[in-house]
């Protein structure tokens, strides 16, 4: 199908981002993961994912994973059952 095609579901090592061929994403979910780091290495890995976001990408993270983070690019979407951010530079065309 047209949504299969257009869909990319890859595993990754969060913490080399850097090796991962992927740029200009639509969604990227990253859920259950940030926990398991410190705080500074949690932004770092947000701080990559982000970079990685097409204009008008969004970024799925886990509620309660991150609580002090932002990044400029970003703006939080206006829900309060998800935690996630849109990247600004959208133009609708």
């Amino acid at each position: 199908t047209i949504l299969t095609e257009r869909v990319c579901c890859a595993r990754l090592n969060v913490l080399d981002l850097a090796k991962a061929p992927w740029s200009g994403m639509y969604v990227i979910f990253c859920q259950n993961l940030l926990i398991y780091f410190r705080r500074w290495r949690r932004r770092e890995i947000l701080n990559r994912l982000a970079e990685r976001l097409a204009p008008g990408g969004l970024l799925v993270i886990g509620v309660g994973e991150v609580v002090d983070w932002s990044h400029p690019e970003l703006e939080p979407v206006a829900d309060e059952r998800v935690l996630a951010f849109t990247r600004k530079g959208y133009s609708g065309t």
